[in-house]
């Protein structure tokens, strides 16, 4: 097509084409060049298309979607504007002889009127090319809103006009399919008033409704969509007074309206099937504009100024099928692509509120479990040293009478457990705020401070050491602490009279094994019955301070001894741990590589 143009036609689709390439660094400059190329060709006959040539500006509807995909925050709301404006000049260039390169017929309607009786022309050329740039241009923006980064900066810098426009035009958006219906049909009735030619003027009414029906049940009733436009081929081929004249055959852009429509919006079968349809569509189109008897004795190749051998009626019929499968790909592509971001948008959606709900349940369980864990540290610290300051309370009121002296080392004792106590539950405050992994850690070599201190509230205390400490992390030491510290504390408590407890820590495995056995008087009152204690916080709090340092607590009624209570639990070294730990990742990467092998 380019060996048929000017020279000065050959620099516009060159220019076209460069416009196109600096879409993506210079938006704006590109839009400009683009302006002043149709300009030229407004004000230069030499520099316009001939019949065959003007389709260079299919290059513009390329150059529309890259601005949509390019264009910068400025150029978001000013680039549809503009480009519908060159829509308009383009229409002009097509359609009014005076903007023709012979200044005697119209481009594409071969018309030799004035300007004021091609005015319908005009009207329905220009709302078809300015709809159809829209639609390029919102694909490019669709485009880049599938891009996550680019996303990002577009609900970031969105424009606060199309932000208004969307909320102003999603609730009609079920009534864009019959609007569009109505606004084809109403256009090309007036375009084609009075130029109905020898042909009844009833049958294009009748037959361009049909289409423009297709067009509005697009959406709801996809089924009948796809059959309609077959109903109007099969009248054409058999009713010669139907078919479609050299002006009005773009009519036939119908079909591929419809096949967008249905291919972004229907759902199952006959979204797959409505591609092979219209393309057994376009080749019944492709006959009825280039089988001259079937055209009242024109084909297309009378109507782009060609002859009506047998070699031009070919080679017209294998160009004109060509084109409409390519249009008719791409417009159901389009659709599919339109639908396949509505649903990517939809799951996003929902992956968003997921997200957002786990979140939320994952910061409540954080929350939870930070809460157990304040609980399970008060209940340490305070239970100790409250059981060990009633403890001496209690003795100092008791022998009081018989050994005054003793009053003065029971309240000794009592200040000394208060003070730990309350420094412990201070560190703990602290650690709230700062880190609440970095609290104050009691490692083993408190535990005989701690054996003295329930010494020195009246427990009589065993101690029993088996082979020599090894190595525990902070972690682990501060669970045995606490193991004992609550073991301890419920023998004070819960023993009853004269109470005894016989402590055993064997280093002689491969970690701490711990034994605390406690006896007593039996108590006088059975409701205080010590099996009962084994469901209380203490000993549930024990039993989770083991299983987090990587091993187990048993605590239960000592059959063997009167009023005896046994706790037992089982720490393992560091090393073992990570022993544990590596074991199962050793084991999977060795069966990993049997398998490759």
């Amino acid at each position: 097509m380019i060996a048929y143009t000017t020279p000065y036609a050959f620099v516009i689709v060159v220019g076209f084409a460069a416009t196109i390439a600096l879409s993506r660094v210079a938006t704006g400059a590109s839009l400009v060049l683009v302006g002043v190329l149709l300009a030229a060709q407004l004000l230069l006959w030499p520099a316009r298309f001939n019949a065959l040539s003007w389709s260079a500006y299919l290059m513009l509807l390329v150059f529309a979607t890259l601005v949509g995909f390019h264009a910068a925050r400025r150029m978001r709301t000013v680039a549809p504007f503009v480009l519908v404006l060159y829509a308009a000049g383009v229409s002009a260039l097509l359609v009014l002889p005076r903007f023709s390169a012979t200044s005697i017929d119209g481009l594409i309607n071969g018309k030799h009127l004035s300007s004021v009786a091609l005015i319908p022309d005009l009207l329905v050329c220009g709302s078809v090319a300015a709809l159809i740039t829209f639609g390029f241009w919102y694909l490019g923006v669709q485009l880049r809103l599938e891009s996550p980064a680019l996303r990002t900066v577009w609900e970031d810098t969105a424009s606060p006009i199309v932000s208004s426009a969307q909320r102003m035009l999603l609730p009609l958006r079920p009534a864009l399919e019959p609007a569009t219906a109505v606004a084809f049909y109403v256009l090309w009735i007036i375009a084609e008033s009075g130029r109905s030619g020898s042909s009844p003027w009833p049958s294009f009414p009748f037959t361009l409704g049909l289409f423009a029906a297709s067009i509005a049940v697009a959406r709801n009733y996809p089924r009948v969509a796809i059959a309609l436009p077959g109903v109007v081929l099969a009248i054409q081929l058999f009713g010669i007074p139907t078919r479609f004249s050299s002006t009005s055959w773009p009519v036939y852009f119908a079909v591929l309206l419809t096949c967008l429509i249905v291919s972004a919006t229907a759902e199952g079968r006959i979204r797959w099937l409505s591609l092979p349809i219209a393309s057994v569509y376009v080749a019944v189109i492709t006959t009825l504009m280039t089988v001259p008897t079937l055209s009242n004795g024109y084909g297309w190749t009378s109507w782009v100024g060609g002859g009506n051998s047998s070699d031009d009626i070919i080679k017209s019929f294998a160009g004109v099928f060509v084109v409409g499968l390519l249009l008719t790909a791409a417009a159901w592509f389009i659709g599919f692509g339109l639908r396949a971001s509505q649903l990517k948008r939809a799951a996003d959606t929902k992956l968003g509120a997921t997200v957002d709900e786990l979140r939320s349940a994952e910061i409540d369980l954080i929350v939870a479990s930070e809460r157990d864990r304040i609980a399970q540290d008060v209940h340490d610290i305070m239970a100790h040293s409250l059981a060990v300051i009633i403890a001496q309370a209690d003795g100092a009121r008791f022998i009081g009478p018989q050994r005054p002296d003793a009053i003065s080392e029971s309240l000794g004792r009592i200040a000394a457990s208060a003070r730990t106590s309350l420094a412990e539950v201070r560190m703990l405050i602290e650690s709230l705020v700062e880190d609440p992994d970095g609290h104050s850690n009691p490692t083993l070599d408190n535990i005989d401070e701690l054996v003295q201190r329930m010494r020195g509230a009246g427990l009589t205390i065993t101690t029993n050491r088996f082979g020599d400490p090894t190595l525990l992390t902070s972690g682990q030491q501060l669970a045995v602490y606490r193991i004992v510290q609550e073991s301890l504390t419920n023998a004070l408590k819960h023993a009853g009279a004269q109470p005894t407890a016989r402590l055993t820590l064997d280093w002689r495995g491969p970690g701490l094994a711990l034994t605390v056995a406690s006896t007593g008087a039996p108590r006088q009152h059975p409701a205080s019955n010590v099996r009962e204690h084994g469901h209380c916080r203490g000993l549930y709090g024990m039993r989770e301070r083991a299983r987090l340092a990587g091993g187990w607590l048993t605590a239960d009624v000592d059959d063997e001894a009167p009023g005896g209570y046994l706790v037992t639990a089982f720490v393992p070294t560091a090393c073992v741990v990570e022993q544990e730990t590596e074991a199962p990742a050793e084991a999977a990467l060795v069966a990993a590589e049997a398998g490759s092998r």
